[in-house]
């Protein structure tokens, strides 16, 4: 892998990550690609939508809104640019490429959200994409200070929402941070500050949005 050197905070940051795929790990990958944020969204969004509609039947409808819109259109967005230059790698190691990607998201969910609420959406659903706007919003801010692992901050919004749910649950979820934290580390996508700095932002936002709405 080679990528433009950069200055400052971008060129660590390629530093490690073109370090680390000297000795890769198919195992940090592995973990990595199950654990990727678009699966960890729609897995959280089934649990919650499963268990507060009235039917598989509704709670699969609010599933595919947010797999077209908060997954799917992001993601050919970042496909996009990735086909234009406007970023290196799929996995945006560059903070500088990231915040303008973090706003199309919002705009994404943001319409997800209204589609949401107008289709009559449980109020559980509906604060479930609030925290996620929400936990975007925040890494958006951060991302302006300093790089933050996008993969911890999704997963533990996941794991506070299933915190605020069923606590027990979520504290045994809680576990699988470990690895996802060691297979970003071991992947060279992120220092162990960023991966704390991820983990943090995603999981006090998920946690306070969700319980305050809930």
């Amino acid at each position: 892998m080679s990528l433009r050197a950069g200055h400052g905070d971008d060129a660590r940051d390629v530093a490690r990550l073109e370090a680390a795929a000297q000795d890769p790990s198919v195992v940090a990958r592995w973990v990595a690609g199950v654990f990727t944020p678009a699966n960890v969204v729609l897995a959280v969004m089934a649990y919650v939508a499963v268990r507060h509609s009235e039917s598989v039947v509704e709670a699969a409808l609010w599933w595919l809104v947010t797999l077209v819109l908060v997954v799917a259109v992001p993601y050919a967005i970042l496909f996009r640019a990735l086909q234009g230059g406007r970023v290196d790698d799929r996995q945006v190691v560059r903070r500088s490429q990231r915040p303008w990607l973090f706003v199309m998201a919002l705009g994404c969910v943001a319409v997800a959200l209204a589609l949401l609420v107008l289709a009559g959406a449980p109020s559980q659903v509906v604060a479930l994409v609030i925290a996620m706007g929400a936990g975007l919003a925040a890494m958006l801010l951060a991302t302006l200070v300093a790089k933050a692992s996008m993969h911890l901050a999704v997963a533990a919004g996941a794991v506070a929402v299933v915190v605020v749910e069923q606590p027990l649950v979520g504290a045994v979820l809680s576990l699988l941070l470990i690895p996802i934290g060691w297979a970003r580390r071991r992947d060279g996508r992120h220092s162990v500050g960023q991966l704390v700095a991820g983990a943090l932002v995603g999981g006090v936002t998920a946690l306070v949005v969700y319980a305050s709405l809930t």
